[in-house]
């Protein structure tokens, strides 16, 4: 079992929700380039990139949907092995991805709570 300080996990935990392949490969050695960055959906959702995508924000970027995903954890595994360029779930699969050393990069939390946010019922 691979243990992770406190410290450790607070820090991971505090970084992000959304996770990033090593660019953009099964093995994240190597490079992928492309304007065309693949992703999975969320039935019924309209996820932050797509919603970045249709106000303009990703300029030369194309967003390239490959179908939905069944849960966040699926999503980040997903872009751990290059079959997505980008995926998100909450904090703390994030955080088990990267103590096991897979090739991600947490870039942002892009769902929780906190002083301005809150995300439930």
């Amino acid at each position: 079992m691979h243990h992770i300080s406190r410290r450790g996990f607070l820090a991971l935990s505090g970084l992000s929700a959304l996770a990033v392949a090593g660019c953009g490969t099964a093995s994240g050695s190597g490079t992928r380039n492309t304007t065309t960055l693949r992703y999975q959906g969320w039935a019924g959702q309209v996820t932050p990139a797509e919603l970045a995508a249709e106000l303009g924000y990703l300029e030369e970027l194309t967003l390239e949907w490959v179908g939905n995903t069944t849960s966040g954890p699926q999503d980040i595994q997903s872009a751990a092995s290059g079959q997505i360029d980008f995926g998100g779930a909450f904090n703390g699969a994030v955080v088990k991805l990267a103590a096991r050393n897979a090739p991600i990069k947490a870039v942002i939390s892009y769902y929780g709570s906190d002083k301005a946010a809150y995300s439930g019922f």
